[in-house]
C-alpha cells in the first residue's frame, strides 16, 4: 500500500480555556474518560495544559486549543468523537470557542515512480516566471490547494518530506484541513453537527488521494 495514514486529530480553538478546571476526576464525572481507560503514566495536569492519554483518545488542552487525537480504527473514530469530545465541548459550555479544524495527515511512497519525478507532475507550470527560476533536476516542488466542502473550508498542503534516519525515505505529504469558523452562543452546537461529518470529509480526503494514487494497489 503506498499510501500511510500519519495521523488524524480534531482541534477546537477556543478566546481561551481555563485547562485548571479540568482534572481527572472531572473527566470521570463527566463522562469523557472512564476510570479503567487512562493510561499510567501519561496525564498531566497543571493551571496550563492538561494532557491525557487514554486507551481511545489522547487529549491535549492548552489555553487557546484543544486538541483530539482518536486512537481507534477509522470506522469507530466519529463516534469516539461524538462521545468523548462532544461531552467534553459540553461541560465547557461557559468557553467562547472560535473554530474547528478537522485534520487527516498522509503520506504517499508511490509504487512505480519517485517523488521528486511525481512532484514535478503535479506541479510544475513549465511557462510560469517563477518555475522557469527553479527548473534544474535538484529542484522538488508542493502545493496549497483549498475549497468549500460541506459546510467546511478544506485546504491541503502537500509537500515532499524526509524521513528520519535510518531510512532517509523521501515521501510525499497531504496534510487536509477541513475548517470551520465558529461564533456565538450556538457554536457548541455547531461543534456536535461537524463532528457528526468526520466520516464524511474523511472520506473526501480518501478520494483525492486516490486521484492521485490508488491506496489499494
Amino acid at each position: 500500500m503506498p499510501w500511510t495514514s500519519t495521523g488524524s486529530v480534531a482541534v477546537v480553538v477556543a478566546q481561551q480555556f481555563n485547562p485548571s478546571a479540568v482534572t481527572q476526576l472531572w473527566l470521570m464525572n463527566r463522562g469523557v474518560v472512564r476510570a479503567e481507560e487512562f493510561v499510567e503514566g501519561g496525564d498531566l495536569f497543571t493551571g496550563m495544559i492538561v494532557q491525557v492519554r487514554t486507551t481511545r483518545f489522547q487529549l491535549l488542552l492548552l489555553q487557546e486549543q484543544l486538541q483530539f487525537v482518536p486512537l481507534v480504527p477509522p470506522e469507530e473514530q466519529q463516534a469516539v468523537l461524538k462521545e468523548r469530545l462532544g461531552t467534553l465541548i459540553d461541560g465547557l459550555s461557559y468557553t467562547p470557542y472560535k473554530a474547528l479544524g478537522l485534520n487527516f495527515t498522509w503520506q504517499l511512497a508511490p509504487a512505480h515512480r519517485d517523488v521528486k519525478r511525481l512532484t514535478r507532475e503535479l506541479f510544475r507550470v513549465p511557462d510560469s516566471p517563477l518555475h522557469r527560476e527553479f527548473g534544474d533536476d535538484g529542484v522538488w516542488y508542493g502545493g496549497y490547494l483549498s475549497k468549500d466542502f460541506a459546510g467546511f473550508r478544506l485546504k491541503l498542503d502537500i509537500k515532499p518530506v524526509t524521513l528520519p534516519s535510518p531510512t532517509g525515505e523521501h515521501r510525499l505529504q497531504f496534510a487536509f484541513n477541513f475548517h470551520c469558523d465558529l461564533e456565538g452562543a450556538e457554536s457548541g452546537r455547531r461543534i456536535h453537527e461537524r463532528l457528526s461529518q468526520w466520516d464524511q470529509v474523511r472520506a473526501e480526503s480518501e478520494h483525492i488521494l486516490d486521484t492521485v494514487e490508488p491506496r489499494q494497489t
